[in-house]
């Protein structure tokens, strides 16, 4: 018998690497002109001592990346 539940556990998010934003270029021609790209962050989010990041649903990693901008912002 197999069945699905759901189990809310503490995990550890590590930011491993921080990319400022960075403002856009539009220019007189195309090959001049990019688009502005918003923060980012690359994450580690480990259960106890294994990493679980690459088995998050992308909601759930796009939350904790949310979370993790955020505590950067705060003084």
């Amino acid at each position: 018998m197999t069945f699905e539940s759901e189990v809310c556990v503490p995990v550890t998010v590590d930011i491993l690497d921080v990319t400022r934003a960075r403002a856009g270029r539009y220019g007189d021609a195309p090959e001049r002109s990019f688009p502005g790209e918003g923060d980012s962050v690359e994450l580690s989010v480990k259960l106890g001592g294994l990493d679980i990041t690459v088995a998050l649903p992308p909601g759930v990693l796009e939350a904790l990346t949310e979370e993790a901008l955020e505590q950067l912002t705060e003084p």
